[in-house]
């Protein structure tokens, strides 16, 4: 099996107070991956979880090869344990509508913070280092954890799109410009 499943090339290695966000493509990413995808509550806004380690990785290796380019692909370090606790990335949406920021964290970390905290470094790179005209973020109409993490990144509703599952869901969106003027909250 590959020890790297990505089509990124990927190599800025980004941080914030409590979190390293590096590339990537280690083992040890790709586990905790599998581990996150097979654990139901992690899952439960996403899709059914995988039944066991193979699937996960058939999934994994399946979701980073499916035609969106991706644009930033980060395993999330918690600096304090060094231990890895869940992926991000930003990809372009199927629809072409811009590009998606997507996170994804251990059920260990959940309740502390660290998605708002990531998703505001991530989004500031994308649009201070990138040069992103938008950044949008895609969530299930029954989470709203991940929605609050969205507005505290200073996105709006956009509309929906049906590019996860078949069925429509909530787009959050904001423009560079926007962000410029918006978001004063910093994690660094």
């Amino acid at each position: 099996m590959p020890t790297c499943i990505s089509n990124t090339a990927t190599t800025v290695r980004l941080e914030t107070p409590r979190l390293v966000l590096e590339p990537f493509g280690l083992p040890e990413h790709i586990k905790v991956w599998c581990d996150m995808d097979m654990d139901a509550e992690v899952m439960r806004h996403i899709r059914p979880p995988s039944p066991d380690m193979a699937s996960a990785r058939a999934r994994l290796a399946q979701a980073d090869t499916a035609g969106t380019q991706i644009v930033g692909n980060w395993g999330v370090r918690e600096k304090e344990s060094n231990i890895i606790i869940g992926r991000a990335l930003l990809r372009w949406l199927a629809d072409d509508r811009g590009v998606e920021i997507g996170y994804r964290l251990s059920r260990t970390c959940w309740g502390k913070g660290y998605a708002s905290e990531l998703a505001h470094r991530i989004v500031a790179h994308g649009f201070d280092t990138l040069n992103l005209a938008m950044i949008c973020g895609v969530y299930q109409p029954g989470n709203r954890a991940s929605r609050r993490v969205l507005e505290k990144c200073g996105m709006s509703d956009a509309g929906t799109t049906s590019v996860h599952g078949g069925s429509a869901k909530p787009v959050m969106a904001i423009t560079a410009s926007d962000w410029k003027n918006g978001p004063t909250k910093t994690f660094a």
